[in-house]
């Protein structure tokens, strides 16, 4: 009876170990994350903070684009035409610099770059310089025991892997342009005024509120890889939010921190030689222009490529932090003309 009771044990542990190894198995030859290679069925590309270590690792790529997700509606291809690269894009929607640098780290480790685009919003210079939300260390790591997590986590198996197996047969020659592209959007005025609300005018908060943590954060998350690798050239740009945006921080009290955080850019950056600085925010027949965006602050992708024609251009360059200073004024010009346009009277400071 004894011997009947261990032999049942052994069957079921056998049976659950077998069970364990083809859940396993399942994952590591399907791979949705593209963990383990780059895929020859179309990827889902729907959750940044799991697909980038994948694409960071495995594909082949001189230059990178790196941001939140202002720079999610880019196009590798046209980045590739203006500079003379072979690009992957890595935004993580929402993030820090501290997000932008681990994974620019990450990058170094396993290709060499030619160039470094890195969308520098003016919010994410003021986050935590530890933040590490999003990151899922077990996916970046060389660490085998740690793909535990991922070689058996039941909504790998049971939603990633169906969903990307209906992908089958479908072209991957346009996936660097497509991937995380929004489409079910409109772009429009009406788009971005529904997006928001108007406000009074609160206090403005002190420039220089947090920015210690914008200095922590160029410093430990740009300046160092920029000193380790003068062989890449990093082109670091101000996104073009919409002035609907820059409403929103000049009535709620933000707008001089965030300025004060991009003049902060410039004085601790321009002096490398490897260093370029744009500053797009301050294009007003672009962030005037509403119909380019769908809320307050994200723009088209044909935006995005207008982005990268002028850096290729030369245009918008910044060579001193008076220059991202004069930008900031302009930003100011733009956002009391749109309070005169749009704003309503009974909101307006006497």
């Amino acid at each position: 009876m004894l011997g009947t009771a261990k032999r049942w044990a052994i069957a079921v542990l056998a049976l659950c170990a077998l069970f364990l190894f083809a859940c396993a198995l399942t994952v590591y030859l399907v791979d949705p994350f593209e963990h383990y290679r780059e895929s020859a069925i179309l990827p889902l590309y729907d959750q940044e903070s799991y697909n980038n270590p994948g694409i960071a690792r495995h594909y082949a790529y001189d230059a990178v684009i790196l941001g939140t997700s202002m720079v999610e509606m880019s196009h590798p291809s046209v980045v590739d035409a203006c500079f003379g690269v072979s690009s992957v894009k890595l935004p993580m929607r929402g993030s820090h610099t501290a997000q932008m640098g681990w994974q620019l780290s990450h990058v170094f480790d396993t290709h060499e770059l030619k160039l470094a685009i890195l969308a520098v919003d003016a919010y994410s210079l003021m986050g935590p310089p530890d933040d590490m939300e999003e990151i899922y260390d077990y996916l970046w790591n060389d660490d085998w025991l740690d793909d535990v997590n991922y070689l058996l986590n039941r909504d790998v198996l049971l939603v990633k892997i169906p969903k990307m197996l209906r992908n089958i047969g479908k072209p991957t020659d346009s996936k660097r342009d497509d991937m995380f592209q929004w489409t079910d959007v409109v772009f429009s005025e009406e788009s971005v005024l529904s997006s928001f609300s108007f406000m009074r005018q609160a206090e403005m908060t002190d420039p220089d509120y947090r920015l210690e943590r914008s200095t922590e954060n160029i410093e430990r998350h740009m300046a160092g890889m920029i000193e380790q690798h003068p062989e890449t050239t990093f082109k670091i740009y101000m996104p073009p939010y919409s002035v609907a945006y820059w409403y929103q921080m000049t009535r709620g009290g933000l707008a001089e921190q965030q300025f004060r955080s991009r003049r902060r850019v410039c004085e601790l950056l321009l002096c490398y030689p490897n260093v370029e600085i744009y500053d797009f925010s301050c294009r007003a027949e672009w962030t005037t222009a509403l119909d380019n965006y769908f809320d307050y602050s994200h723009h088209s992708g044909e935006i995005s490529d207008k982005i990268m024609r002028a850096m290729a251009a030369g245009e918008n360059r910044v060579l001193t932090a008076e220059d991202m200073e004069a930008g900031s004024q302009s930003i100011r010009e733009q956002v009391e003309a749109f309070i005169e346009q749009y704003e309503p009277e009974s909101y307006r400071t006497p």
